[in-house]
């Protein structure tokens, strides 16, 4: 399997995903029942995921919004069963309070889900991930993309929005005051 390929596997029940152990060498998602390993990402990757971590949890923590997230397990569909793992989610503390907190994946969707393009990604996966949250519930997905140093906005299917460099990424009603220049996103 080359860095660019995503190998998915045998079908499996949502209890049966939760007790998988952790793999080192790739990460695991259940797609519709089927589990889903992609390679690990990079360090490209992984120094964007603290960022946006980073940038949210303060922005969020100071203005008591609600938690961050990095590759946390959220249940998107029962059937047949879904549970994607975004780069960085948040959920606003209205969300927090009604569902509590759960020892295991959550059982909503994330408010904002953010996902940070690897080399294995291919556009048709990532626009299946992005239709899945939104159907799900989540009010806000930001796919970040460092090749073209842009961040793709969706509120909805059809309300898409492409920042580049000269623009700001802001948490719209979700993260109500947050700003990014998303030149800062990409600087270091």
């Amino acid at each position: 399997m080359s860095s660019r390929d995503v190998e998915t596997v045998e079908k499996s029940t949502l209890a049966d995903f939760e007790e998988l152990p952790e793999e080192d060498a790739y990460r695991v998602e259940l797609v519709r029942g089927r589990l889903v390993r992609e390679p690990r990402p990079g360090a490209r990757h992984g120094r964007l995921t603290v960022i946006l971590s980073v940038e949210i949890e303060m922005f969020a923590r100071e203005h008591a919004l609600g938690l961050t997230f990095a590759d946390a397990g959220f249940v998107l569909a029962d059937d047949p069963p879904t549970v994607r793992g975004p780069d960085v989610a948040f959920l606003t503390q209205e969300t927090v309070r009604r569902e509590g907190s759960p020892a295991g994946f959550w059982r909503v969707a994330p408010d904002l889900a953010v996902e940070i393009l690897s080399l294995s990604n291919r556009a048709a996966e990532i626009q299946e991930k992005v239709l899945e949250y939104l159907a799900a519930g989540t009010r806000l997905v930001w796919i970040v993309d460092p090749n073209t140093r842009s961040v793709t906005v969706y509120r909805s299917p059809s309300e898409i929005r492409i920042l580049r460099e000269s623009d700001v990424l802001d948490g719209a009603d979700v993260l109500p005051g947050f700003a990014l220049p998303i030149s800062r996103l990409f600087a270091s």
